[in-house]
């Protein structure tokens, strides 16, 4: 797929009941929050990208939990994505909620095809 430019335009965590009006099929009951990343690509589109998780109460995400295949993918996918584009140093113990705060105008890429963030 043919990859272009884009900057992180916004990033926030939310509930995933405040997001959706019901619950996305597959989902993992402790998958409570959301954490969603929208950048500007280069010809001027807006990509975006979802990512669920379940946040400790203080703010941290643990990537290597024992879960099932899909949950396990999805945080694989999280990780894959802050290890990428260096928005992440530690893992096991990474501040997510703060963290998001600053990755407005970080350079990141988006798939030309199909309007998405590009994650390896």
């Amino acid at each position: 797929m043919d990859r272009v430019g884009a900057v992180i335009q916004d990033a926030e965590i939310s509930r995933v009941s405040e997001i959706f009006s019901r619950r996305p099929r597959g989902l993992r009951i402790n998958e409570t929050e959301a954490l969603v990343v929208r950048a500007r690509t280069d010809d001027g589109r807006v990509a975006a990208r979802t990512f669920y998780l379940c946040l400790k109460p203080d703010g941290t995400v643990d990537l290597d939990t024992i879960a099932s295949g899909r949950s396990r993918a999805r945080r694989r996918r999280l990780a894959s994505f802050l290890n990428y584009y260096g928005l992440i140093s530690r893992a096991e113990r990474y501040n997510l909620r703060d963290a998001v705060k600053v990755w407005r105008g970080k350079q990141v890429e988006a798939m030309r095809d199909c309007d998405l963030i590009f994650v390896p």
